[in-house]
């Protein structure tokens, strides 16, 4: 996979991630919509949205926003999630991806 076209697929998980984290939190940050929308298109014009690799990217996006919530709460606090605790342009690749079901929450 061309390098740029990894680094576009790796902005829309950091992206997608911090969304469903801070949806789930029930917090909102239109600039954040925003950009996700605009790399989106991105991945769209260039063809990524089949590929092997953007699906992943989603999966491992909501995976990563289970993770975040739960240390969240767990904190006790309900602070906004900040892209520096999201994946950093890290090189999308297939992998195998472990289900993605939510963790079990006790007393919801």
């Amino acid at each position: 996979m061309d390098p740029e076209d990894s680094r576009i697929i790796a902005r829309f998980q950091r992206l997608t991630t911090e969304l469903l984290a801070e949806k789930r939190l029930g917090q909102w940050h239109p600039e954040l919509v925003d950009e996700l929308y605009r790399t989106s298109l991105e991945l769209e014009e260039r063809g990524l949205k089949k590929s092997p690799e953007y699906r992943n990217a989603l999966l491992r996006a909501d995976q990563h926003a289970w993770r975040l919530v739960e240390c969240a709460r767990l904190s006790g606090s309900d602070a906004p999630v900040s892209s520096a605790s999201a994946p950093q342009d890290e090189e999308a690749s297939p992998s195998s991806a472990p289900d993605h079901s939510p963790p079990s929450r006790e007393g919801d």
